[in-house]
């Protein structure tokens, strides 16, 4: 008796399901979609759109792609290495993934987490696997993820001991040495080893510049050199745009332009020409490979592993061994195809096409599966104790009072909270003291105040101590900052806080005398009425010579003639140092360097659209972000221009900076020589560079250094408030009472300020009065 057409369609379905290894993109696709309606068009639960998501929604086909990659791996490394147990990069690739999706679980429970850290703290696991005991570091702070998704098994070890480099740096830092990043590196090592490690970053990114930045974070802790971190940054995009469906060439060419180290990306962009225009039903040879590449660092061994991918896409097993065809790293290179082509066909063409199984490959199905349901749209609810363990995982844990020796913003100890409360109050200061003299030449401020100049408040025909408008946008900055962490922990979906920065602008714009209704735009219809505590405050009813296109933006943007500016569409062409300021309640947001970076350009772009205004906000932010840390000036300045110089058309504010830093070694200048060399102040990037050279030459004199950011010809205000702000982070003390008893609203600034370390410490209120001082929307 014949089976019915629908039986037999039933029982072939089950087998094809069965196996995931085995399972086409086809009908992994399928099975997603038919498990959730909602899949296709769902939203991921932390409201970070990561590798599986599109701008459709959930990509279906993506968690078998996931699979594939991993699957890859092993079939690469395994034939490289000729055993079926040799799979050391495989397994830290799968402890790298498995911290990362603990961190998802905590951005889930918490709002923030730090992906970085987290897939150290995988790779600590694997350390362990490798026979190495937990040293004291990790001892004390627990900071490994459970096994309940990654359990001890021998197929965790398989055989090989494991990189030198990465055995011996992973050890360091074991015992309490920091890791090493892209900034500061550990070392020079440009081996190949970490590279691999990158490609679970796709599942975190939100875009190209994130995949790229936390990529190389992840290889950077172990392997300093460029060439041994940056291609992982390269890997990340290029999985990440080939878990959404991308082809390989095209991948290969967006994720390049992420590079810019011409070194690097002219090593891969050879490799992805060579492999486009080669001899019809030619293969590169081993000597073709060896010519073109050297195997042995990162950038080499990704380059060989792009080409022998694209030369030999249809055939994974020829691809692979080609990739494994070299005189370097041939297990790194073959593991890099393999994740390629993994990601680009899925798991059935590349483990059908392996000479045998991997050992590791129920361990891959596991962490796979875990990582599919926490980044997907559905994860599982977050069980008793996840917030322990998730607290476990990013290195935070309680003391003995109860809180916690990690802040919730990613920094280490609970110091960056004073730091940043001064870093607001130093703009207040800075601005309220340069207020005076704006707009003033030098002739003319040593004619009113003496040879020295302007040194204490000055009525200047309103009370001494006045804050400027700059200092109402900051406050209004960090409000809308606050009110979109409220949000994000609250309702979800706020990747950055830009919107409800926008939000708070035009609040501001309400307090310059115009009526809500006409000061709202768009944000009418969700808020009838000003909401939120700052608002309500009389004294920030008062108009303090705002710049023409803060009035002008925001009017523009009230009346609906304008969107929201953004760094992609700017909406004005001006370089103004009103963008500046805002910068500082960036560092709130998350710790990582681009992220900062990228919040303060957002912020900066919503009014001032020119480049220079943008990126002289983004590296404000990062050096405010590294000085909360505990960083040094230098350290911190070095920081932000490594970040400045990924961006296009960063050279008027780098140049700016370095002329602030040259300025500086040459100690106190006469005005007249500081305005030659870095300008009035009026434009970002010349008020940037003042600030930073009169916090750089007085050496942490807070007086002594506002008296020399405000003294010259030009915009004394923002550059004494870029001083403040620096100098009073840079100190461990609080700024001198002499300067904030006169401030006007000085316990407001310094509620508020303290009241945005609140909200993104540890334990953010969760009080009705609280919900109501900072409402979410």
């Amino acid at each position: 008796m014949t089976a019915a057409p629908s039986s037999w369609l039933v029982r072939r379905w089950r087998e094809l399901v069965a196996e995931p290894a085995n399972t086409p993109l086809w009908a992994t696709g399928l099975r997603h979609r038919l498990a959730d309606g909602t899949a296709p068009t769902g939203r991921p639960a932390s409201g970070m759109a990561g590798g599986l998501f599109d701008a459709d929604g959930f990509v279906t086909r993506s968690p078998g792609r996931l699979l594939g990659m991993l699957h890859g791996a092993a079939v690469g490394e395994t034939t490289a290495r000729h055993d079926m147990r040799g799979t050391e990069r495989t397994a830290a690739l799968l402890c790298a993934l498995d911290g990362l999706t603990g961190a998802h679980t905590e951005l889930r429970a918490r709002g923030r987490a730090d992906p970085a850290r987290a897939v150290l703290a995988g790779q600590r696991r694997w350390l362990r696997s490798r026979g190495v005991p937990a040293g004291a570091a990790v001892e004390r702070s627990g900071a490994e993820p459970s096994r309940d998704r990654l359990p001890d098994d021998p197929r965790l070890v398989g055989s090989g001991g494991g990189d030198p480099v990465m055995l011996a740096e992973l050890a360091r830092l074991d015992v309490g040495m920091a890791p090493g990043t892209p900034e500061h590196p550990g070392n020079g090592v440009e081996a190949a080893a970490a590279v691999p490690l990158g490609a679970v970053a796709a599942l975190w990114a939100e875009d190209d510049r994130s995949a790229f930045r936390l990529g190389s974070e992840i290889a950077a802790a172990t392997h300093g050199g460029p060439r041994g971190h940056l291609p992982a940054g390269v890997l990340a995009v290029l999985v990440s745009r080939l878990l959404r469906g991308a082809g390989l060439a095209e991948a290969a060419e967006r994720a390049i332009e992420q590079c810019s180290h011409a070194g690097i990306s002219g090593e891969l962009s050879e490799a992805v020409r060579l492999a486009r225009f080669r001899p019809a039903n030619t293969l590169p040879t081993r000597g073709n490979l060896v010519a073109a590449a050297d195997g042995g660092t990162g950038s080499g061994a990704l380059a060989i592993a792009l080409r022998a991918a694209l030369s030999a896409s249809g055939d994974p097993a020829t691809a692979i061994r080609l990739a494994a065809s070299h005189d370097g790293d041939v297990v790194t290179s073959a593991t890099l195809c393999g994740q390629l082509l993994g990601a680009l066909r899925g798991p059935e063409e590349i483990t059908g096409s392996a000479p045998g199984t991997p050992e590791i490959a129920p361990l891959l199905e596991r962490v796979a599966e875990a990582a599919v349901t926490e980044f997907g749209p559905d994860p599982v609810g977050l069980p008793a104790g996840e917030e322990e363990h998730s607290a476990e995982l990013s290195g935070q844990r309680e003391d003995d009072s109860g809180g916690s020796s990690e802040s919730a913003a990613g920094l280490a100890g609970s110091a960056w909270a004073p730091r940043f409360a001064r870093a607001v109050l130093g703009c207040a200061v800075g601005e309220a003291l340069g207020g005076a003299v704006t707009g003033d030449s030098w002739r003319e401020i040593r004619d009113r105040y003496g040879e020295e100049g302007l040194r204490e408040y000055v009525p200047a025909g309103h009370p001494s101590g006045r804050i400027g408008s700059d200092t109402q946008l900051l406050l209004f900055t960090l409000e809308g900052t606050i009110r979109a962490g409220v949000s994000r922990r609250t309702l979800g979906g706020v990747p950055r806080p830009t919107r409800h920065v926008q939000h708070a602008y035009q609040r501001w714009l309400h307090t310059q005398h115009l009526s809500w209704p006409r000061a709202a735009g768009e944000f009418l219809s969700v808020a009838p009425e000003p909401d939120g505590w700052l608002v309500g405050l009389r004294g920030l009813f008062q108009t303090r010579s705002p710049g023409r296109t803060m009035m002008r933006t925001l009017i523009a943007f009230a009346k609906g003639q304008q969107a929201m500016g953004s760094p992609e569409e700017p909406i004005s062409d001006s370089d103004g140092s009103s963008a500046l300021l805002r910068a500082v309640p960036a560092m709130l947001w998350t710790p990582r360097a681009d992220e900062t970076f990228r919040v303060a350009t957002e912020a900066a772009a919503l009014t001032h659209g020119h480049a220079t205004a943008r990126l002289s906000a983004g590296a404000l932010g990062v050096i405010v972000s590294r000085l909360a840390r505990g960083e040094g000036l230098t350290e911190a300045v070095d920081a932000a221009e490594s970040e400045l110089s990924r961006h296009p058309e960063h050279d008027p504010v780098a140049s700016r900076i370095a002329s602030a830093r040259r300025l500086a070694e040459s100690g106190v200048v006469e005005p007249e020589r500081l305005e030659r060399t870095l300008g009035t102040g009026f434009n970002a990037a010349e008020a940037l560079a003042i600030g930073l050279y009169a916090a750089l030459v007085v050496e942490g004199d807070f007086a002594a250094g506002l008296r020399t950011a405000v003294n010259h010809s030009g915009n004394s205000g923002v550059c004494g408030a870029v001083t403040g702000a620096l100098l009073a982070m840079s100190a461990d003390e609080e700024i001198p009472e002499h300067w904030t008893q006169q401030l006007e609203l000085g316990e407001t600034v310094r509620t508020l300020a303290e009241e945005g370390c609140l909200e993104f410490g540890p334990n953010p209120p969760e009080t009705p009065e609280w919900f109501e001082r900072y409402p979410a929307s």
